[in-house]
């Protein structure tokens, strides 16, 4: 499990369930301001006038890039040329390890749908919180 300082200012991704009934809001990719594991409570700055409480099951994070690198090279076969090419810069965004880069990589997750379950993980499964409470707050 990840600590919890650790997740202070990890970059996440909403979880598209919640898109519709959070369309107001400044975004769907935020950063992680407040964590607490054990009790499964995560705020998020979205970049709005206010930051969210949500439980770890409505975020979702992005992979390792070893685990991203894995996928290239089993199964390059199952993409298409541009989710090879969109993953594979996520990847080397991982690789540089800065905020901006996470984000960037997030942002092209965000507009390639058919790639986002390769790229990211729910963060309940990322930290190995095994109950799932509702995904609204």
């Amino acid at each position: 499990m990840i600590p919890d300082p650790e997740l202070n200012g990890k970059i996440v991704m909403m979880n598209p369930k919640m898109w519709a009934q959070h369309a107001d809001e400044a975004g769907v990719i935020g950063q992680i301001t407040k964590a607490d594991a054990f009790r499964d409570d995560f705020f998020v700055d979205y970049g709005g006038a206010s930051e969210h409480w949500h439980g770890a099951n409505a975020l979702l994070a992005l992979r390792k890039s070893t685990e991203i690198y894995d996928l290239l090279r089993d199964k390059p076969h199952t993409l298409s040329v541009n989710d090879f090419k969109d993953l594979k810069n996520i990847a080397l965004l991982l690789d540089y390890g800065t905020k901006k880069h996470h984000r960037t990589a997030m942002e092209l997750v965000l507009k390639n749908e058919h790639i986002r379950d390769a790229a990211t993980i729910r963060l309940d499964l990322l930290l190995g919180i095994d109950r799932q409470p509702g995904m609204e707050r």
